[in-house]
């Protein structure tokens, strides 16, 4: 049996940040400054600082 090797990435998520219920962070990705990910959002890219994120996978919606 063949074991795949697995490659990790660590999730950054700065200050006075909110994050809602149920959502989903992919490895790799930051979480830049002031941003809000909505509830039940999937964050597949880095997400600029006081952004506001929602949606599957999660889009900007308005910058703060």
């Amino acid at each position: 049996m063949h074991e795949q090797g697995v490659e990790r990435e660590f999730i950054k998520i700065e200050d006075d940040c909110w994050i809602g219920t149920n959502s989903v962070i992919l490895s790799g990705v930051t979480v830049g400054k002031g941003s809000i990910i909505a509830a039940g959002s999937v964050v597949t890219k880095s997400v600029e600082p006081y952004s506001i994120m929602g949606g599957v996978p999660a889009k900007l919606i308005k910058k703060r």
